[in-house]
């Protein structure tokens, strides 16, 4: 099975931006450029797109141990123009 995409998303208090950059550098080659996070304009939250066999994995491989208890991941999945009209017509079957 290929792995997924996700949208990890890693959430903290206003006083732990600095804590939570440096732990986050500080976890290997990569990070530093990968992660962007809104702290800056009071969003302090960091954000990274991972591959991942799941969502537990992607918390716990690319977010810093203290963070994680507040971390989600979130799926990802493209839609093409050609999935459109299969999805629109799923929805109409579900609304039946």
């Amino acid at each position: 099975m290929a792995r997924a995409r996700f949208l990890v998303v890693a959430p903290h208090e206003p006083d732990q931006c600095l804590d939570a950059v440096e732990a986050t550098i500080n976890q290997g080659p990569g990070f530093q450029e990968a992660y962007e996070w809104g702290c800056l304009v009071g969003n302090h939250t960091g954000y990274v797109s991972v591959r991942a066999d799941g969502a537990e994995e992607a918390v716990n491989d690319y977010v810093p141990p203290f963070l994680r208890a507040a971390a989600k991941a979130y799926r990802l999945t493209q839609i093409r123009a050609r999935d459109l009209r299969d999805l629109r017509d799923a929805e109409t079957e579900r609304r039946r």
